[in-house]
């Protein structure tokens, strides 16, 4: 089955997703990536809701990826005009299902404009708390801070080894 064609389904049990996958994402949490995709997967035996795709579930997202896991970075949704949540939700109801899940950013809505103003009107509606977006807001800023300071630095070391080749002609 492929997300990208129409829903997906599996059916591993929980103990089967900690034994297989979740080892793979603690490994790559504990060596620090900043960034985990969420799928739009169907997996029943954690969602505890049917079909519910993992990305609008806050079981998967909030429960186990930070919460059992301890991933602390940002949380992107996959595509979102993929067929397994276009043909199903519209732009603005995907949106707000992934923000209240916890995912922080929305990659690739169908309708971009419809997601945005859906979360807006969302947040002054009180579906969605402003905190949850300035949390968001604080991963991603956090994450483009460290970025941006590891490339000053680099480039800074990159001046000192030009400046030290032309003081040693």
């Amino acid at each position: 089955e492929d997300t990208h064609k129409g829903q997906a389904v599996t059916y591993r049990t929980a103990d089967e997703f900690r034994e297989i996958d979740f080892s793979a994402f603690q490994a790559g949490i504990e060596s620090g990536v900043d960034f985990i995709m969420i799928s739009h997967m169907a997996a029943p035996e954690l969602t505890e809701n049917n079909l519910e795709p993992c990305v609008f579930s806050r079981k998967v997202v909030t429960d186990i990826l930070r919460n059992e896991l301890g991933f602390e970075g940002v949380v992107i949704t996959d595509a979102m005009n993929m067929k397994a949540i276009s043909e199903y939700y519209d732009s603005a109801e995907a949106a707000i299902m992934a923000i209240k899940a916890g995912c922080d950013m929305i990659l690739m809505p169908e309708d971009y404009k419809a997601a945005y103003a859906g979360v807006l009107q969302a947040v002054k509606e009180g579906m969605i708390s402003e905190e949850r977006i300035n949390d968001a807001l604080r991963r991603i800023y956090r994450i483009k801070y460290a970025h941006m300071v590891a490339d000053i630095n680099n480039v800074t070391t990159e001046s000192e080894a030009v400046d030290d080749n032309d003081s040693a002609v």
